[in-house]
């Protein structure tokens, strides 16, 4: 074994050593936060119902869970309804009028030491069976709900929201996800002085075989340009086509939060991307949105999302009976057209 293996070796254990340390001490912390809370508040579990709902990652899992807890409110009115998941996207639910306190999670490790506590009276885990923590390597073992959805089946289930209903054992609620914005960011965007319209692009899934390859991209983004004339944002943590600004299009990538984000998309006339989170926000928040969806690993037409995306409004689902990079562009060329002659913005042109 050369030096490189060993040390590469050596640096995985103290990486899943650190993570379990550092598992340990937020349970420990923020268990010790949520329990103050709940004295502070007068809460006191055989007076006042806590229910506790969980969907750790990734984001476009947890915008469709959304609709879980309004229903959870309709239900119990009176309930103290608590939300865990990772920190990098609390603020979903920071802002959420019906969640009274956001727990912080390091991985589904950490949550699955929640479900056995007694802080809650009810426990709606979302979390499919099998979901594993990269860094720790354990898989997630469902302790309540049903263990017969898993990741080898719950595409094939209906929408993502449905599946993970499924998997916590209840009944999925009606409707799609909303987003709730908080005033500070809306301010933020309208800093940025963007298009009165313009096109929104988000190029990349956290799943390389759902995303459309970049030279795919620069033939979309010169169609727009060409036909529509119509400026381009593109957001994202990574840039896939804009590498800087331009004197009409903007990259606002790495640059914005979850909501602000949103917020770009809610004032687009199309968002056009792939199945991702950015799609899940678009769809939440009531935009329009072309999303291209190909084969994902064995699954082949699936339907992720609830809502308005689910029945064709004020949206339009290219599915692809293949890889997402063997479909054809002039169906997406097509369908960008479709939706930007019907907005019938003054200014458009079509050379």
């Amino acid at each position: 074994m050369n030096c490189i293996s060993i040390w590469q070796r050596a640096k995985k254990y103290w990486n899943r050593f650190r993570h379990r340390l550092i598992l340990k001490l937020s349970f420990r912390i923020n268990g010790a936060l949520l329990c103050r809370h709940l004295k502070r508040a007068g809460v006191r579990t055989d007076h006042r119902r806590v229910i506790v709902i969980s969907q750790v990652e990734h984001l476009g899992d947890i915008v469709a869970c959304e609709p879980v807890v309004r229903e959870m409110r309709r239900q119990w009115p009176g309930a103290f309804i608590v939300f865990a998941l990772r920190p990098e996207y609390r603020e979903l639910m920071d802002v959420h009028p019906d969640v009274d306190y956001v727990l912080p999670v390091t991985c589904v490790s950490e949550w699955a030491r929640y479900t056995v506590s007694d802080i809650f009276n009810q426990v709606i885990d979302l979390n499919i069976e099998d979901r594993k923590c990269r860094i720790c390597c354990e898989s997630w073992y469902k302790r309540i709900g049903n263990h017969g959805v898993t990741f080898s089946n719950y595409l094939n289930l209906g929408s993502l929201m449905e599946s993970f209903c499924r998997s916590a054992g209840i009944t999925p609620p009606n409707g799609g996800p909303k987003i709730y914005q908080d005033k500070n960011n809306v301010t933020i965007i309208n800093n940025f002085r963007l298009p009165n319209s313009f096109v929104v692009i988000h190029t990349n899934s956290n799943m390389p075989n759902k995303s459309l390859p970049s030279n795919m991209w620069q033939q979309i983004f010169s169609y727009i340009t060409r036909r529509w004339d119509l400026p381009i944002v593109e957001i994202g943590l990574e840039t896939g086509i804009l590498m800087s600004n331009e004197t009409r299009n903007r990259c606002l990538c790495g640059q914005l939060s979850i909501l602000q984000s949103a917020e770009v998309i809610r004032r687009s006339v199309l968002f056009l991307g792939v199945d991702s989170g950015p799609a899940h926000l678009a769809n939440a928040v009531g935009a329009y949105g072309i999303i291209i969806l190909g084969h994902y690993q064995h699954f082949r037409r699936y339907i992720p999302y609830s809502g308005d995306y689910a029945h064709g409004i004020r949206s339009e689902l290219l599915h692809h009976d293949g890889p997402i990079a063997e479909i054809p562009i002039t169906r997406i060329f097509e369908a960008i057209d479709r939706r930007l002659s019907a907005v019938m913005i003054p200014g458009l042109k079509l050379s």
